[in-house]
Parts: C-alpha cells; structure tokens; sequence
C-alpha cells in the first residue's frame, strides 16, 4: 500500500471519529435537557395576570415554585401591573395540565428586577438551588413559556457576570423569548442557578442569579401583613444607588483629553459604557462646522412599568467649532445643539412634576461657562427625583463645549454632590 493511501485512510478515521464524537457530545446535550425539562417541568408555570374586567389575562410570564410552603418566583416587571394598579389586576398561576391557582405578591426587590408570589402549601414538587459555581463554557438550560406556545427548554452557555457588584446578572449565550421571563435556568444537574430576566438580541440574554432570589425569600417573615409596595420600591431604589453614587464619590477619577477639556475618564461604575464619534468640518453631512462627542450612560435601569423605568446615570461631552461659519451662524448652531433634552429616559405625565429649573453663569476650570440645572420629583415615589444639567462654554466666537449630565432615581442632595465631583473634575487645556 502507497504512503499516499495509508495517510487518506488515517484522515478518513480521524474525520469519522471526530464527527461521530461531536455527535455524541450533542446528542448528550440534547438528553441531558430531555432529562432536566421531564424531572423539572412540573415545577415551572406559566404567570398570567388577570385584568379583572374581562377575566382574561393582559401579561405573561413564567415562574417556578421552589419550596413546599407554596413560594413561586418571577420577574418583577412580570406582575408590576398588580403592583401599580391593584384595583384592575391579579395573579394566577397555570401549570402545565391546564390547571389554575390564584397568587399573591410576597416579596419584590425592583434592582434585581424579582418578585416571590404565594401559592397554597402542598406536597407538589419544587425545584432546589445549585451550590456550586459556574464557569465560563458550562451549559445552561433555561425553561420558560415563550409567546404563550407551552412550556420549553433551551440550551446556551454561562458567559459569566456582568454589572455592578451588589447588582450582577449572569450573562447567557441562549435564545430566551417573551414570556420566558421569570422562569428557571437549570446547571447541567438540574439545578437553578439563574431566573430569566431580558434579551439582548443575536442570542445573547441575561439571567438573575439565584442568590438574590435566596435572599429576598429569606426576609419574608411569614405574617400576614398589607405590604405598602410603593414605599418598598423606593427604599430600594435609593439604597442602590446610594451605594452606586457613593462608590463613585470614593474612587480617585482620572481626566482624558477632549478638545480644549480634559474631562473625568473612569468614575468607577461598572456598567457604565462609553462611546464617540468625530465628524470633520469637510465631510458632506455637515459642510460648516465639525463635531466630536463623547457619550456615556448607564446600562442596567430599573424598571417600574412599561413606560416607565429609572436608574440611569449619564453624561455627554460635545466639542463644536467652525472655520467656515462667522460668529452669528455658528451660535445659532451652537444654540440648537445646547437646547437638546432628549438624555433621561422618557416618561409620562402621570408619573412625574415639570421639571423645575434654573439657569446663571459660573466659572468651571477658570472658564465662563452658562448653566441650567433642572429636577423633576416623581409622584408615586415622592424621595426620587431626575436631575438634569447642562453647561455650555462661553468666550469663543466659533468653537464651543457642551457638557451635560443626567441622572434618574436620585435623592437630589445626593444627586448634588455627584454633579459637584463631576464637574470640579473638568479641567481646561491652556
């Protein structure tokens, strides 16, 4: 026999019994997620909330029970309906035979975006917590009922977490759907390790970990007690970001040039992402004058209703000038680019006063520079507040710098002595 025929038949079976393994591999991801969804799937339910007119549900979602006492878990945003408008909703569970059961809201925690729901007591089955750690490259198996077609399970891969410290989500290389929220993602032992939480999109999702869900369970206390929910929601929003803003405030910043600026660059926020753009004075979009930005906002709001979420924390840096402009024309650009709001997140009348504001002249970095400083308060959570600022630079006939800062969910002091630091942080390059 020829080398050459000797060499073809050694990388036929090398193919062969490469194939033949990675076959095997999946099928045994594929019988591993077979076996997780038959031994847990009686465990996890759909959510529905009922508008009480019609009878029928408005929103779903998934939950799963996980303790004989009858405790579910879900997403918050699931039943934030129930929370805001009690008079007009309520909770039901449906399992997978069809059967029905009212639930009631136990526990909820808005930052980790979870809420724990009370069933009857019984011997039905519950699902139990993994102890151990994951590591990036293990599969994960999230089960859920996805645009209200029957319960299903998926397959992806723990990629780790991501966000702030006290405020994590796993991040997950897996298809999740709506009305997949709330339900349980299980390790390779059928263990939860995750509650199904948002879609990025491109089959990148988030999950809760379940740690939080643990916690939250272990501060009901077991009274029968009327929980004022509005007031629980705002004590948690402004612990977060006490903590976030004060880790903040702590951390030594460094400056970055930017035009004539030099500007905070890292003022420790974990989930805070920056981006920029740089767009020449020749380019045939804008033939008159040239623009560079700096644009940095927070990642992971809090949400409170469909039309309504808070959180972020956020700031602008816009550097314009012009050779071609005289002075009029440029200050009308200038103008325009300094009247822009659209920063906070959009909310509606209903859930938030005008914004109160302010304007007046000061000095940054020895500059002049005119100021507006506006706040809103928000109605149902009196505490909170949004807090806008910008800052334009003055003295120059044909260049220009635009500083703004947002930042939602605030008790204002706090909020204060933030946009304080910040600014004492700007530094003008001579």
């Amino acid at each position: 026999m020829k080398n050459s025929d000797r060499f073809s038949i050694v990388i036929f079976f090398w193919f062969f019994a490469t194939f033949i393994g990675s076959a095997n591999a999946a099928w045994g991801l594929t019988e591993k997620a077979q076996q997780i969804y038959e031994r847990s799937s009686a465990s996890v339910y759909q959510i529905q909330i009922i508008d009480l007119k019609s009878n029928e549900k408005s929103t779903i979602g998934s939950g799963f029970r996980f303790s004989k006492k009858g405790l579910f878990a879900t997403n918050y945003h699931v039943i934030s309906d129930v929370v805001a408008t009690p008079e007009r909703y309520r909770i039901e569970y449906v399992n997978a035979n069809g059967e029905r059961g009212d639930l009631i809201l136990k526990a909820l925690d808005v930052a980790h975006d979870l809420a724990v729901l009370q069933g009857e007591a019984s011997d039905k089955a519950y699902l139990s917590f993994a102890t151990a750690s994951m590591s990036k490259g293990d599969h994960v198996f999230p089960m859920g009922n996805p645009l209200d077609l029957g319960m299903t399970i998926t397959e992806g891969i723990y990629n780790g977490l991501v966000g702030e410290d006290l405020y994590q989500r796993i991040l997950l290389s897996a298809s999740l759907n709506g009305g997949m929220s709330g339900g349980p993602a299980f390790n390779s032992k059928g263990k939860v390790i995750g509650i199904n939480v948002s879609i990025e999109g491109n089959d990148l999702s988030y999950l809760v970990p379940a740690e939080y869900l643990l916690k939250l369970a272990g501060e009901i206390t077991g009274k029968e007690e009327t929980q004022e929910w509005q007031a629980v929601i705002q004590d948690q929003i402004l612990e977060k970001y006490n903590k976030v803003i004060h880790k903040i405030l702590k951390a030594k910043w460094s400056v970055e040039d930017f035009g004539s600026l030099k500007i905070p660059q890292n003022i420790a926020a974990a989930d805070i992402k920056c981006w920029g753009k740089t767009e020449p004075e020749d380019i045939p979009e804008k033939q008159f004058y040239s623009y560079s930005y700096k644009w940095c906002r927070s990642e992971s709001n809090i949400y409170l209703s469909s039309d309504f979420s808070t959180g972020t924390i956020g700031y602008y840096f816009i550097s314009l000038g012009s050779k071609s402009l005289n002075p009029l024309e440029f200050y009308k650009v200038y103008s325009a680019e300094l009247s822009e709001t659209d920063f906070l997140p959009y909310v509606g009348e209903k859930d938030v006063t005008e914004f109160r504001c302010q304007s007046d002249f000061v000095k940054i970095a020895g500059h002049d520079w005119k100021g507006s400083y506006c706040a809103r308060q928000y109605k149902k959570y009196p505490k909170l507040h949004d807090v806008f600022l910008t800052f334009a630079a003055l003295g120059e006939a044909k260049q220009g710098h635009i500083v703004r800062i947002g930042l939602a969910g605030l008790d204002e002091p706090l909020a204060r002595r933030f946009l304080q630091k910040f600014l004492g942080g700007i530094q003008w390059v001579e």
